[in-house]
């Protein structure tokens, strides 16, 4: 096993050294006023680097989703850079270069379905690299999110990162964690008491889309309500395997609090998603087959007591469902992506593409009025068929089958087939959602393709045997 000394001192006082000598440097540089700056800034920097050279890879990447949140928003609380990078960053290189943090009992065994994802990622960044994409923001975290080349890598990676119980148990501690966050930030919006919430963007009717509606730090509703079933599903989990009476129940109503969380969305998207994923999750498994009726009158329940008591609730539950200018957009996006199937069936239109050339391939409809001239289509399927054409979406779509196929029928250990569960609803969570949404948010694709390497480790992995772990 690792050997914590001869390791650990060495990169101490490296480390040590290094942040002294930089301290010094930006210090005599600066003028006195921006000093506090500087030190708070070294500060994380000491504090980060600790984290990266000792904790284990699993927190790391676990509060790296969470981080997620913040993705795309984290000027607004100060930050340079989206925490989530530099968490996920830190856990990888925890395993490239086995810093005292990183304990692996288990070894990578490639399978086609690795192959299949890499061969996705080629296709992805040499479209954007066709079409010039790849040199825009907006194109190269596309690729990165939704494409999903951070997904993957953390897909083929989940089993030296969560080999351990203890390892994934970190996971469900952040989802619960999370969980407990974003349900309470859910439930001020949507009882009108976002001077509650933090950060104070979100209650900002100037940032974002949808103000009204439950955004959370996503500043977007159908990411807030992705995120909030991905957190209601780890808690569950939580709930049904933890040891203790008292987490385990705190866990349980972590989970029912994020549940009720996605009804103040106001997202049909997510309301639809839920009630699918979860009876037919529920059904699939005779334990959770008899609490699907309890779960289900408390969130009739739940649901009356808001339209009854919260002001203006019911009038904007009302206002979504005669909304139809979202379909409209539906209609006229979906149309012009078929188009561009028609008439480029092999490579698309190029990723990241189909937002400046929509415009030539939508048409006036006879029963709608055109819409949705820039906004990109919101469906993710045919998203990727229209930017990747048919090749690269049906390798994509190979490649999310078969991990998810690994995920759920592939046997595996005993203690992780309430996570397969999990991974039935979050599947099915994920799909009825992409069907209608554009899905570009870090945080529901990461953890989809996180949870589904977690379920297949004994797919893509096998135990070290004794020599090997003798030999770290």
């Amino acid at each position: 096993m690792h050997g914590l000394e001869p390791v650990s001192v060495d990169l101490v006082v490296t480390l040590g050294v290094a942040i002294i000598v930089l301290a010094l440097l930006a210090y005599a540089l600066a003028d006195v006023t921006q000093a506090p700056v500087l030190a708070a800034g070294l500060l994380g920097f000491a504090g980060a680097t600790y984290l990266a050279v000792f904790t284990s890879p699993a927190w790391l990447v676990s509060i790296g989703l969470a981080m997620t949140m913040f993705s795309g928003n984290s000027s607004e609380i100060g930050l340079p850079i989206s925490p989530d990078r530099l968490f996920i960053a830190a856990g990888l290189a925890s395993l490239a270069f086995s810093l005292p943090g990183a304990v692996r009992e288990r070894a990578i065994v490639w399978r086609p379905l690795h192959a299949v994802l890499a061969a996705t990622a080629a296709i992805g960044i040499v479209s954007a690299v066709a079409v010039g994409t790849i040199a825009t923001t907006e194109g190269f975290f596309a690729l990165l999110d939704r494409l999903g080349l951070v997904p993957f890598i953390v897909f083929a990676l989940a089993p030296l990162i969560y080999g351990r119980p203890k390892d994934r148990n970190a996971l469900l501690v952040v989802l619960v964690g999370t969980g407990l966050y974003l349900g309470v930030t859910a439930v001020f919006e949507g009882t009108h008491n976002g001077a509650f919430v933090w950060p104070r963007y979100i209650d900002d009717s100037s940032y974002g889309t949808h103000y009204g509606r439950a955004r959370g730090p996503f500043a977007q509703p159908s990411a807030m309500g992705m995120a909030l079933y991905g957190c209601a599903v780890g808690s569950a989990v939580a709930a049904y395997t933890w040891e203790t009476m008292r987490s385990r129940r705190f866990a349980g109503a972590v989970a029912l609090l994020c549940l009720v969380g996605t009804i103040f969305t106001l997202t049909r998207s997510n309301w639809l998603a839920t009630g699918v994923a979860t009876v037919l999750a529920a059904l699939t498994n005779e334990r959770t087959r008899r609490v699907l009726l309890p779960i289900g009158m408390a969130g009739f329940v739940v649901l009356v007591a808001a339209l009854t008591f919260i002001p203006g609730f019911a009038d904007r539950v009302s206002e979504r469902q005669s909304d139809v200018k979202p379909l409209w957009d539906r209609y006229n996006t979906n149309h012009a992506a078929i188009e561009m199937v028609r008439e480029r069936p092999l490579t698309g239109v190029g990723w990241q593409s189909f937002e400046a050339k929509a415009a030539d391939y939508m048409h006036v409809a006879d029963t709608y009025p055109l819409t949705g001239l820039d906004i990109p289509v919101h469906n993710v399927p045919l998203s990727h068929a229209a930017e990747l054409g048919i090749i690269g979406a049906g390798v994509w779509l190979v490649g999310l089958a078969l991990a998810i196929g690994a995920a759920i029928l592939r046997p595996g250990p005993e203690d992780l087939e309430p996570w397969r569960l999990g991974m039935v609803a979050l599947f099915l969570h994920w799909v009825v959602v992409a069907s209608f949404v554009p899905l570009g948010y870090a945080f529901p694709n990461l953890l989809l393709w996180l949870w589904a390497g977690v379920c297949a480790i004994a797919h893509t992995s096998r135990k070290l045997t004794a020599a090997e772990l003798a030999a770290q």
